[in-house]
């Protein structure tokens, strides 16, 4: 956002891009998704104060994401909601930091980078002794993956029957006519890609291709501060997605048309791949629809289709075997299952990061940790070496035991033994590599 914009014409543009908004109106429209109404919580500062996290809170909206956005803006009114304060100094961030506890600690993370931001635009409301406060706390990082660690029934990964029962009985309903293609599409692409929501529903119909011999999709990156389908991430799809996916196109491009009494093959490219249709129903004949289709004005909205998955499994009865429940679907758990299982095929920290577009490595490695079969073949790598140890410990059979023992050792390290029973190893020309 530009100060000069800012104080000539007090209307601030949303990092998404057809979104716009004055400082003084009551609703801020961020994104397709996401409102704010900041007004509710700046009313309860002092007017000087006040001014300083409204502007503030304008100049996030226009440089970091509506859903981080309104992150900050929901913190500030739990924080004014448990603590009166006139200013924002050191007092007022411990106390906060007490209200949060240690499991929401680190949500002084967000309040660290908008208070310093806050001084530093040289608004009123924030002393020094808040951000000394903020260096000296101890904040933790979010936690990330708990249901993975726990391998929760209900949230954590799917379990492979669970998530054969799900493909076999969607393909079912499909055919059956039962549920929309684009709910069919959405849990394939969940599955098989486990990219976020956004992601999904930021897809038009130009990000997907296909060559003589395969069929690619062009995901787009949303975290990381990115504006709106600005970076991409490619991944292999197969035929019969990708023909499913076209069809979908096919549908939207007919409905549109419907609704505006006219061909529209020259932006065909633009359109959603999951599309509101009750976005569609308000286009007008004479609006603009190259403008509107740069936007993600008619892109589905993530509550509609996640509120779709949700119910899903209640409206047709899908249970798991395990406790007899529905199956409980969501996008993350769909995210959790393709993590883990990469991590049971053997996947390296950095193929898992890539395969579920993560920044960095930190996040991916809860998958490789908390493997079942992980433990299951460490369990069988080592039952080798304790158990003829064990039985010499015990007596039993010491001789053939330790012979037993004496070879598996010799043959783990690729030691060999020579007639003058002396072990040689790295400097011998019979050197041989670790076992399999």
């Amino acid at each position: 956002m530009k100060t000069n914009t800012l104080k000539k014409e007090n209307v601030i543009f949303s990092l998404m891009e057809g979104y716009s908004f004055k400082i003084s109106d009551i609703k801020w429209q961020l994104d397709k998704e996401n409102c704010i109404f900041p007004h509710k919580i700046a009313d309860k500062m002092p007017e000087p104060m006040r001014i300083g996290y409204l502007t503030t809170l304008a100049y996030f909206s226009s440089e970091y994401s509506a859903g981080y956005t309104k992150n900050i803006n929901y913190i500030f009114s739990k924080w004014l909601g448990t603590t009166d304060f006139k200013t924002i100094d050191a007092n007022a961030v411990f106390q906060f930091n007490i209200s949060l506890g240690p499991e929401k600690n680190h949500k002084l993370n967000s309040v660290k980078k908008f208070l310093t931001k806050w001084k530093k635009l040289g608004h009123v409301g924030v002393e020094n002794s808040a951000l000394k406060a903020l260096e000296k706390i101890s904040i933790k990082s979010n936690l990330t993956g708990e249901a993975v660690k726990r391998r929760d029934p209900n949230s954590g990964p799917l379990t492979d029957e669970e998530l054969k029962l799900i493909f076999e009985i969607i393909s079912k309903l499909l055919k059956e006519d039962k549920i929309h293609l684009f709910i069919y599409c959405y849990i394939i692409l969940l599955a098989t890609t486990g990219r976020r929501p956004l992601q999904l529903t930021s897809l038009k119909a130009k990000d997907f291709t296909r060559t003589d011999k395969e069929c690619f999709l062009y995901i787009p990156k949303v975290k990381q501060r990115k504006e709106f389908r600005s970076e991409f991430s490619i991944v292999r799809i197969d035929d019969t997605l990708y023909e499913k996916l076209r069809t979908l196109i096919d549908l939207n491009q007919k409905f549109i048309e419907e609704r505006v009494n006219g061909n529209i093959g020259h932006l065909r490219n633009e359109l959603p791949i999951f599309m509101d249709a009750k976005k569609s129903e308000l286009i007008n004949i004479d609006q603009n629809l190259d403008t509107i289709m740069a936007t993600d004005f008619l892109h589905i909205k993530n509550a509609f289709i996640s509120k779709k998955l949700k119910n899903l499994t209640t409206k047709f009865n899908i249970r798991s075997s395990s406790n007899n429940g529905h199956i409980r679907l969501n996008a993350r758990r769909f995210r959790y299952t393709l993590g883990t299982r990469l991590a049971k095929e053997g996947a390296s920290v950095e193929v898992i990061a890539k395969a579920l577009d993560h920044k960095s490595i930190n996040s991916s490695g809860i998958y490789i940790k908390n493997s079942s079969d992980n433990v299951h073949d460490i369990d069988m790598s080592l039952n080798s070496f304790f158990e003829p140890l064990s039985k010499i410990f015990l007596g039993k059979d010491s001789t053939t035991n330790k012979k037993i023992f004496k070879e598996y050792v010799l043959g783990s390290f690729g030691l060999t033994e020579s007639k003058n029973e002396n072990i040689e190893c790295f400097t011998c020309k019979n050197f041989k590599a670790w076992s399999s």
